[in-house]
């Protein structure tokens, strides 16, 4: 159960670096817009937060709530509580 919980953690860490790199790269182009470099930058990290994002979510669930939901499937999964041996 550690090493699930070790690659959670790895993975959400890896996903908001990206994101973080991303929302940078969006303030310096705001700033710079025709800077190709930044453009670039911006590219690799947005492509690189995405899959982070899907991989995540594809082992651990979603990230954030999607737009369009027809239900609250989220809560038919056990709370963190619930799961024995948890944090």
């Amino acid at each position: 159960m550690m090493n699930n919980h070790n690659t959670k953690d790895r993975m959400m860490k890896a996903y908001q670096a990206y994101s973080f790199a991303v929302y940078d790269a969006l303030l310096y182009l705001d700033a710079y817009p025709n800077c190709r470099e930044a453009m670039e930058h911006y590219n690799k990290y947005q492509k690189l937060a995405s899959k982070a994002k899907a991989e995540y979510e594809a082992k651990f669930g979603p990230i954030t709530a999607p737009v369009e939901m027809s239900s609250w499937e989220w809560t038919n999964s056990p709370w963190p509580w619930q799961i024995e041996g948890g944090r």
